[in-house]
């Protein structure tokens, strides 16, 4: 039987699921070294889900939320979650073969994956990750 494993993120704090060695966060993207300590295992998909929410979930309200979990026979369901490798690929197809991207494009795109996310809070995310960088007619250009 194959073990799953919950490993945190240093990066971002968040936790997530993998069968082998997580090599990247899908939450922020962080490479993840080979110690990245596992928090908890799990022998199937629905117990995982479990262990996830778990241990992204205050220590306070641990006992209760599992009771709950395990109660449950529905899976648990990510509204509007998109990996942000996702995004940025979408934005770079927008974005075409110059690499200029206006904020029009981004709303497109966040719309596309219904997200809830703000444009500007995503371009000023990826101005802080030096993948684009703003020009002065109000669009961003590409750096990747």
């Amino acid at each position: 039987m194959e073990k799953w494993s919950v490993v945190r993120c240093p990066a971002c704090k968040n936790c997530h699921g993998t069968r082998t060695r997580a090599r990247q966060c899908p939450h922020c993207g962080q490479t993840l070294a080979s110690t990245t300590p596992v928090v908890a295992t799990a022998d199937s998909a629905a117990q995982l889900r479990i262990e996830v929410a778990l241990a992204n979930t205050p220590k306070e309200i641990r006992d209760e939320l599992r009771i709950k979990l395990e109660a449950s026979q529905e899976p648990l369901v990510a509204i509007n979650s998109t990996s942000p490798r996702r995004l940025y690929a979408l934005i770079v197809d927008q974005a075409g073969e110059g690499g200029i991207i206006r904020r029009r494009d981004v709303e497109d795109v966040l719309n596309k994956v219904e997200s809830d996310m703000d444009a500007d809070d995503l371009l000023d995310q990826l101005e802080i990750n030096g993948t684009i960088i703003r020009r002065q007619d109000g669009t961003w250009q590409l750096l990747e």
